[in-house]
């Protein structure tokens, strides 16, 4: 998924060995700034939060397509409750790349298209069918450059959608596995 779903790819071209089938969820190499915003912008925001109703309420601003009881167990797996009783994302902010390390890196992304195209694994790409990260000029360069490659649609999903549409994922996932 994101960039787990990038690192699947180059990993899958760099050690065909590994894997004969991916599936790659809702990110392609065409992947830029603008698609990735509302990403960027959630994860750029602040790294502490008085309370955690205040964490939830910016997270629910940010996921609009996902349930509060599935944002309530990402903040507890991803936010840490201080001794001060304020709530701090667990993440290292220090480490994000900067501006110009983000044009590089989109780059490198966008050089993984010449890696699909020579992919020995089969591979599907599952799109959230709400989602901004991957448009219908990516699904055509997806298939231009990997022609028996899956496209799977999952509507009412956003970027994640694990997160989004969990049982809809889970069955795609296992009709693949399976078939």
């Amino acid at each position: 998924m994101s960039l787990g779903g990038l690192t699947t790819v180059a990993l899958a071209g760099m050690r065909p060995d590994l894997a004969s089938k991916i599936v790659v969820v809702d990110i392609t190499p065409g992947v830029n700034s603008e698609k990735s915003k509302a990403i960027t912008d959630f994860v750029n925001g602040p790294q502490s939060f008085a309370s955690f109703e205040e964490l939830l309420k910016r997270t629910i601003e940010h996921n609009p397509t996902r349930s509060e009881s599935s944002l309530r167990r990402g903040i507890l797996h991803n936010a840490k409750q201080l001794e001060d009783g304020s709530w701090q994302w667990r993440y290292d902010r220090s480490t994000h790349p900067s501006k110009e390390d983000s044009a590089k890196r989109l780059d490198r992304i966008s050089a993984l298209w010449s890696v699909i195209e020579s992919l020995k694994s089969s591979m599907t790409l599952v799109r959230g069918g709400i989602s901004p990260v991957v448009d219908d000029a990516d699904i055509a360069e997806l298939l231009r450059r990997k022609p028996d490659a899956e496209v799977l649609v999952i509507d009412g999903a956003g970027h994640s959608v694990q997160g989004d549409k969990p049982v809809e994922l889970a069955s795609a996932l296992t009709r693949m596995l399976r078939g």
